[in-house]
């Protein structure tokens, strides 16, 4: 019989190059769909450590910038920096009065005095665009200054960004109160403003959002910027220094222990308002004041 002329099919198996392709590939794959599934598990971890980062960053600057503010008033008879008192003649703000009692001006004088760098006053956490780190501060004869040869401070460093870019990521209580008098109802805030070491008088920290109302009525402005700083978009969170030097990480805007007192009793203090019904006066407030001036009503303050 002729042998067939088709030829005959291989039953040979695959070799071990053609093995070790195909367990390249496949492990390939695998190594894929595992990597992929892990990195979907370590993005949120990541996202946590960073933003804890920031805020434990933000609480040492916090920190730094009240340290300053401490020593600056052992030299001051134990108030912390007040631009009315320091340039009574004029030679930083022309006829300014207790209206140079602004955030911006409190704070150049610790940047002016070399204290803190315009850095320490922006949070790496901030949540606003029309907030930076002022690049351009003169720490010598300032020209945003009304005599630049004589200035205490220089003037360019900006508080409002509202109208522009601002340079301060934080708020400080509120300076209100008579200079000029030594009774303590007529000082007013102003007996707060100072090395008092006293644990419960927020006095420097995290700005805050717009609230309504007071007590349990209290309500935040859902839309601020100020609640992705640190918090999430429902709630604030943020590192605030009290008069005793020590910075707490605090997730309401009504700190444990805070309060202020009312005819019906003691009340918890929100520390981002005024409140009306105050007997006293006294309760703590820390805004970014663009205004400022002797009574509480001449300050205005800002918020995102």
């Amino acid at each position: 019989m002729q042998p067939s002329s088709r030829p005959a099919l291989s039953r040979r198996g695959l070799s071990r190059v053609e093995v070790i392709v195909i367990v390249i590939v496949v492990s390939a794959v695998v190594c894929v769909g595992v990597c992929a599934g892990a990195a979907g598990l370590m993005l949120p971890a990541l996202g946590k450590a960073r933003a804890s980062a920031r805020q434990i960053k933000c609480a040492t600057q916090v920190r730094n910038t009240i340290q300053a503010m401490t020593i600056f008033a052992q030299g001051n008879k134990d108030s912390y920096p007040l631009p009315s008192i320091i340039d009574i003649n004029n030679q930083t703000i022309a006829n300014g009065g207790r209206g140079k009692d602004t955030t911006n001006n409190i704070l150049s004088i610790l940047v002016y005095n070399s204290s803190i760098s315009p850095e320490l006053l922006y949070t790496p956490s901030e949540s606003n665009s029309s907030i930076r780190a002022c690049s351009e501060y003169q720490n010598s004869s300032p020209k945003a200054a009304a005599v630049p040869a004589n200035a205490l401070w220089d003037p360019a460093l900006r508080c409002d960004f509202t109208t522009g870019t601002g340079h301060t990521s934080y708020a400080n209580a509120m300076p209100s109160g008579d200079t000029a008098s030594d009774d303590p109802k007529e000082r007013g805030r102003l007996n707060m403003w100072g090395n008092t070491f006293n644990a419960m008088e927020a006095v420097f920290g995290n700005r805050g959002p717009t609230v309504t109302g007071t007590g349990p009525s209290a309500m935040i402005d859902g839309k601020s910027k100020t609640l992705a700083i640190h918090g999430g978009r429902t709630t604030w969170e943020g590192n605030i220094g009290y008069n005793d030097n020590h910075v707490n990480f605090e997730t309401t805007i009504a700190p444990p222990g805070l309060v202020y007192r009312t005819a019906g009793g003691a009340r918890p203090d929100i520390i981002f308002i005024d409140e009306a019904d105050d007997t006293t006066g006294l309760n703590l407030i820390l805004g970014i004041w663009t205004t400022a001036g002797t009574k509480p009503s001449e300050f205005k303050g800002i918020h995102d």
